[in-house]
């Protein structure tokens, strides 16, 4: 536990620059040592086998030079573990050792022959280089004169003065088969472990030049490689701090960093045009409260001061005024409230399965009495497809729609409901479309924002086509929520067309 703390203490307070630096540098040494382990492993087996190897061969070549000369007691190698004799030592078998003895002691190595209990046996020979005395346990001897003697094998032991000596033990056998004997060469091996010693030393060196190296390296290139994540860091201190109007430069390399840094400027660019939204938002709706809110206090100042000089009809108009801009700034809350419950989710849609023909009838019925002397009509298709939807909610946006075109188009116009089934896309297509003055193409992207009018002229102040300017931004809010779509099409002085799509996956009725 007291671990883990530490450990997260530490990636808490050391900057993730060094954190990488640390971590690299770490593997790395750790894979370089590893690697060094490892060559100095294979280069001191390899030095220790080929020394074994020319010991080996060198005690051959003398043992097949004795054969040839002595032939009364001819010696040879086994190619299979041989039965030990139980002869005593003879004369032929003291001669055979004092010619191996002659042959292969030197400078470098020494012959000592051995019975298979591990007894040397007395040899008179005398060199002039004499090295010190080793030899292996009998035990040691027994257990490898009983192993296959078709590889090469050594072993390792001290002499007398603690230096290491490599042994390697070739049995003597007669020629009916029996184990006469056993010949055991050792050489010292100071010049293998002066080697290794170096070669150690090589390595070590090498290694730190390496880590040195990759140290002046890998510092510069983890600075550069997260020299984006600073300027993100700084740059999103100062977003925070209220400008929304910075932006990160984008690394020209297609990578994690580089996708980042495109992601975050998408998203301050979306916090910027929410903000700009929101601010917008609050000053329309400052600005239409502020119209009925002065409307009731002028009827309110005037009822006051007595302005209705005790007219109760000039009193009751005043009264219906301030009635009307109540309705008003009711009206406008309650878009208010609809749109916060979409935007957070939890407008709660009752979907259930709709006939569109029925739904066009009721928006068709009631448009009639919203009319003011416009043609109203509607056309429906033969094939129509039951849809599923909250029909009051598709409802009210088809009535909603209906009374804005309504509001724009001239008592001499037309106003009709259209609707048809796409059979190759599985989606019904509502349309509404009228023969008012039109919306100009530049308004056309913004006529969904909220509290937006692309006409000057529709003031907020005009009792014929005043409003909130929320209603197609709930109507698109809506049609969204039930998975369709909503666009608008309008020539100016020619008419508007607005078209709402709604996937039909349900069997024809």
């Amino acid at each position: 536990m007291w671990r883990t703390k530490i450990f997260q203490n530490w990636q808490r307070r050391v900057p993730i620059r060094w954190r990488l630096i640390i971590v690299s540098l770490g593997l790395l040494t750790l894979l370089l040592s590893v690697l060094g382990v490892v060559i100095l492993f294979a280069a001191e087996r390899a030095l220790d086998m080929n020394e074994a190897n020319a010991l080996w061969s060198e005690a051959r070549l003398v043992m097949k030079s004795v054969n040839e000369h002595q032939h009364r007691f001819p010696l040879s190698f086994p190619r299979t573990p041989a039965q030990p004799s139980s002869s005593p030592i003879s004369t032929s078998l003291l001669l055979a050792a004092k010619s191996l003895a002659q042959k292969l002691d030197g400078p470098r190595s020494e012959t000592v022959t051995l019975l298979p209990d591990g007894t040397v046996i007395p040899s008179t020979y005398q060199t002039p280089f004499v090295l010190p005395s080793v030899t292996l346990a009998p035990s040691i001897v027994q257990k490898a004169l009983a192993n296959d003697q078709t590889a090469t094998s050594y072993w390792f032991a001290r002499d007398t003065q603690k230096n290491r000596q490599l042994i390697v033990l070739l049995p003597l056998v007669s020629g009916d088969g029996h184990m006469v004997a056993v010949l055991q060469v050792s050489t010292p091996t100071q010049q293998i472990d002066a080697f290794i010693i170096t070669f150690r030393l090589i390595l070590l060196f090498g290694a730190l030049g390496a880590l040195s190296l990759a140290t002046a390296l890998t510092i510069p290139l983890i600075g550069a490689a997260l020299h984006p994540l600073v300027d993100m860091e700084r740059t999103s201190r100062r977003i925070a701090e209220g400008d929304l109007s910075l932006r990160l430069d984008e690394p020209l390399t297609d990578d994690e960093i580089g996708r980042l840094a495109q992601s975050f400027n998408q998203m301050v660019a979306q916090l910027e045009r929410s903000f700009q939204r929101q601010k917008r938002f609050v000053a329309d709706a400052s600005h239409e409260l502020r119209t009925p809110l002065t409307a009731l206090g002028g009827s309110l100042e005037m009822l006051l001061l007595g302005a209705d000089s005790g007219d109760k009809e000039a009193a009751r108009r005043l009264l219906r005024g301030m009635y009307t801009e109540v309705k008003r700034m009711h009206r406008l809350a309650e878009d208010l409230q609809v749109l916060t419950r979409l935007d957070e989710g939890q407008a709660r849609l009752c979907e259930d399965v709709v006939d569109v023909r029925d739904l066009i009838e009721k928006v068709y019925h009631q448009a009639q009495q919203l009319a003011h002397g416009q043609v109203i009509s509607r056309e429906v298709a033969a094939n129509m497809p039951l849809i599923r939807i909250d029909a009051d909610r598709m409802q009210q946006v088809l009535l909603n729609i209906v009374d804005n075109a309504l509001k724009f188009t001239p008592e001499n116009g037309s106003v009709s409901l259209f609707a048809a089934y796409n059979k190759e896309q599985e989606i019904v297509l509502i349309e509404i479309r009228d023969t008012g003055k039109g919306i100009p193409e530049e308004d056309l992207p913004r006529v969904f924002d909220r509290f937006y009018r692309a006409d000057p002229s529709r003031s907020r102040l005009s009792k014929n086509v005043g409003g909130s300017g929320l209603g197609l931004a709930i109507a698109r809010e809506f049609v969204e929520a039930q998975g369709g779509k909503i666009a608008i099409n309008s020539r100016l002085g020619a008419g508007t067309t607005l078209m709402i799509s709604l996937q039909a996956p349900l069997p024809k009725a």
